[in-house]
């Protein structure tokens, strides 16, 4: 027997309202979160779990507007609709619904590298609110999909277009560190260059470093191999250092985002698996065959993030096992990781965001440009080059 057909009239949109309403919920706690600055602008890993990356990257606006106002505005636009009983445009934003949580669940996978819950949760309601609509409707008249897919398509090229080549909010931030930071003697032991930010000495010859040892300008960066933002700086650096041959140079202080060897961390942040095991390769490469820690480097920095074995296996086809797993006894490396997460405690005062880089005096760039053009262009300015 044929199903009877029912009029949109006597169709029954309590689930389409219910998650519609659960949605509006979800986006408005974001917006407030973002409008009162519990969620920075600067983008960075280390923040107060991965909500904090993906709410304070440029995917998080559309032409400085945030996206949580946007969804939250078309959730109540959503529960308006189920009282006017618009097929054609209830399925249109079941449409817009799930393309556009189909297009922020592939940024926050792909592009920003990081896991928001409060996100995908509010992605994962549209397309429940996106189905409801259409049990709902099913059986309710015929509809044009052709005329409701461009009509979803429109707004949703407006978003997505906008996303991509509109203007971009900033990403980071330089500022003066007010908390002065304690000098630690692993820092500043030994013979050789020393420099000089905020009053905190570091003795370059004995630290990990990058660039040529005696480059005008060095910077300090406080960094974890496993955090996406502090990778994408070291494109940003390498760019610079390749623009300005043998003005730059980079100390290197990897700071892990894992309680297993930073106490330092805040309850929020989350642990980042294999950080602590990545950053002590990182420095007994450094300790045991100084002139391969460029490469070392690089390589520890790969993508994806390198487990434990993967790790060893690569560092080792650069310095030898034996060699390796002597340097990696060396005591100096817990004591590095312990001062370096303390320092990063103090710096973290305005914000937690990695990676940090101290760029001359009490200056400190927190979280990565929009664009390593952009990078370049600020410390051109910033050392009149």
């Amino acid at each position: 027997m044929p199903f009877k057909r029912r009029t949109l009239s006597k169709a029954n949109f309590f689930l389409v309202r219910a998650f519609a309403s659960i949605g509006l919920g979800i986006t408005g706690y974001l917006l407030i979160m973002k409008l009162t600055g519990e969620i920075s602008s600067i983008v960075g890993c280390g923040g107060e779990g991965g909500c904090a990356n993906v709410l304070g990257s440029k995917w998080s606006a559309w032409v400085h507007i945030p996206v949580s106002l946007l969804a939250a505005l078309f959730y109540a636009a959503v529960i308006a609709l189920s009282f006017l009983r618009s097929r054609s445009l209830l399925i249109s934003s079941a449409l817009v619904l799930i393309g556009a949580a189909l297009w922020f669940m592939g940024i926050m996978t792909y592009k920003i590298e990081s896991f928001c819950p409060w996100c995908l949760a509010t992605h994962i309601t549209g397309i429940l609110t996106a189905i409801s609509i259409f049990v709902t409707t099913r059986r309710t008249g015929p509809v044009s999909w052709t005329a409701c897919s461009i009509f979803a398509f429109a707004p949703l090229s407006v978003l997505i277009g906008g996303q991509i080549w509109g203007p971009e909010p900033d990403t980071h931030a330089i500022s003066e560190y007010a908390a002065k930071t304690k000098n630690k003697p692993i820092h500043q032991r030994g013979s050789g260059r020393q420099l000089t930010y905020g009053g905190k000495i570091f003795n370059m010859a004995e630290l990990p470093f990058i660039g040529p040892a005696d480059a005008k300008h060095v910077f300090v960066k406080y960094f974890d191999y496993t955090c996406g933002s502090c990778r994408n700086m070291e494109e940003d650096l390498d760019k610079l250092m390749e623009k300005h041959p043998g003005k730059f140079a980079v100390v290197l202080l990897p700071t892990p985002l894992n309680r297993k060897c930073n106490s330092n961390l805040k309850p929020k942040i989350e642990d980042h698996p294999w950080a602590c095991e990545l950053a002590k390769l990182g420095l007994a490469a450094w300790r045991a065959q100084p002139e391969s820690f460029p490469e070392v480097h690089k390589r520890l920095f790969s993508r994806p993030i390198l487990t434990v074995e993967e790790a060893r296996r690569e560092v080792s086809r650069i310095i030898p096992k034996e060699k390796l797993s002597q340097s990696l006894k060396d005591p100096w490396i817990n004591d590095l990781i312990k001062a370096n997460t303390e320092d990063h405690q103090t710096l973290s005062a305005q914000s937690v965001v990695m990676p940090k880089l101290l760029i001359v005096d009490t200056k400190v760039f927190q979280g990565i440009a929009k664009s390593s053009d952009i990078f370049v262009s600020a410390m051109e300015k910033l050392f009149g080059l």
